[in-house]
């Protein structure tokens, strides 16, 4: 141990608090207590902490449950004035050094919920007039009163979900809309369309940019099916799903309260299930997951498009938002496409991660809830970042090579399958046959045929 920090330890100011495994020190400015100082210093995994939308959650549950409990007669009604100002101030980010949990922690997320126990009980004991660790606010007893951390954590974890989705569902409609724009922008610009990166059939740039407003407009339509789910609660179930140790209109009453620090319309699900299963969060998941697949494959269509630029597609121009090479001058790379497709691959990775941990609970109880809800949440905090960033520097930039387009388009066989219909299947491959063996322009060998059947307005769309 470095000296410095020896000496201060040994002059650090510590209160002893009590718990069931014996006596602890904890740090007398703390706001934590005896089950935060073990859960800090056992978990040291990593430098990955949960998201604010999950302590936001967390809080309103406390804040809730303290207003619900003092309605029922169970709380004094000012202990529960004193957790919720505690909690609003927790919201505010005044203790979030007390809260310094890793992701990675015990099952269940009792460090999660215990800690923040702890803190609004001290912060509620100051503001009642007493002193951190004396406890006139108790954590257990008084602001986790009807709660267990299996219904606490879960139910936390949906509406931080909610929190994040709503953002997120913006963010993805105004990418949608870019594409739109883009599309009706370059809705006559004629290129090769490909299959199996092969020439194929004439398309529209505009079709192009149309289907990936399309496919991203759907895979928002599943999430949009899904995301509500999230808002059936089984708060009140408390250990195992029975409600043991609160009132029969416990739920009723913290949906309610609930319903309006969201402002959104909450409802209830089966208490048992809510401990049991994660289903739910594998539906979002999976949905977010299908969102990704889309984006990822459009980066990998944008990035062609963009290649080369002389020895590539060279179809599109991109914004250019950083230098592309520490060795190649002037060389600049689709940096905005690469960041997107490793958002989207890293959201399939967390996606099999929770699928697996659903897989994992056992009778009462599935405890990877931590994992899950910093899983979830970090997906759709990178998918909305990501979609924006897609979006504003990227997908609202891009200007199309039309000269090239056309040009390429006058080299290619793309135009020999809308001969098929007039001249035949088989004697159309013969001219692109002897196109190829000649080293001849397909245009220039059917110029004949061309000039009678083809019109380049109906290449892209019905034209029997």
């Amino acid at each position: 141990m470095n000296f410095k920090v020896h000496v201060y330890n040994l002059l650090m100011k510590t209160r002893k608090e009590t718990d069931a495994l014996g006596t602890v020190k904890v740090p007398a400015n703390s706001y934590g207590g005896s089950f935060y100082e073990r859960a800090h210093s056992t978990f040291k995994i990593s430098s990955l902490r949960i998201p604010h939308s999950f302590k936001v959650a967390l809080a309103w549950i406390k804040m809730s449950a303290a207003e619900v409990n003092a309605d029922l007669g169970h709380l004094p009604k000012n202990m529960a004035k004193a957790i919720q100002t505690a909690g609003q101030e927790f919201i505010d980010g005044k203790f979030d050094e007390y809260y310094d949990l890793d992701v990675y922690q015990a099952g269940a997320g009792t460090p999660f919920n215990m800690t923040l126990n702890e803190i609004l009980a001290n912060r509620a004991t100051e503001l009642l007039g007493g002193k951190k660790g004396e406890y006139k606010v108790h954590p257990n007893n008084h602001v986790n009163m009807a709660q267990s951390s299996n219904d606490t954590i879960p139910t936390a974890i949906r509406l931080a979900a909610l929190l994040e989705l709503l953002p997120l569902m913006q963010n993805a409609e105004d990418l949608v809309k870019a594409f739109e724009k883009k599309a009706k922008k370059f809705e006559k610009m004629i290129k090769v369309g490909r299959t199996h990166l092969q020439d194929a059939v004439p398309v529209t740039l505009g079709q192009e940019f149309e289907a990936y407003a399309s496919a991203l407009e759907r895979a928002m339509d599943r999430l949009d099916f899904a995301a509500p789910e999230l808002g059936d609660l089984g708060i009140g179930g408390t250990a195992t799903g029975s409600g043991l140790n609160t009132h029969p209109k416990f739920s009723e009453k913290m949906v309610k309260s609930l319903s309006k620090r969201m402002k959104l319309q909450l409802g209830f699900m089966n208490p048992f299930e809510n401990s049991h299963s994660l289903g739910v969060f594998v539906s979002v998941s999976g949905c977010l997951r299908a969102l990704s697949i889309e984006l990822l494959r459009i980066c990998s269509d944008l990035r062609l498009m963009v290649s080369g630029p002389e020895a590539g597609f060279n179809e599109i121009h991109l914004p250019e938002v950083e230098p592309g090479s520490s060795i190649m001058p002037g060389k600049v790379n689709p940096s905005v496409l690469e960041c997107v497709s490793m958002i989207a691959v890293q959201v399939q990775a967390l996606d099999q991660a929770i699928a697996f941990s659903a897989t994992q609970g056992q009778l009462e109880l599935n405890w990877y809830t931590p994992l899950v809800g910093w899983d979830l949440l970090h997906q759709i905090q990178i998918l909305s970042n990501g979609m924006t960033l897609l979006r504003k520097d990227c997908v609202e930039g891009i200007e199309a090579n039309e000269a090239h387009m056309k040009e390429v388009l006058g080299r290619s066989f793309a135009m020999a399958t809308a001969l098929a219909p007039h001249l035949g299947y088989h004697a159309v491959a013969e001219m692109v046959n002897t196109a190829k063996r000649t080293k001849t322009p397909f245009v220039k060998l059917v110029k004949k045929e061309h000039e009678k059947y083809l019109k380049l307005d109906e290449l892209t769309r019905p034209n029997l």
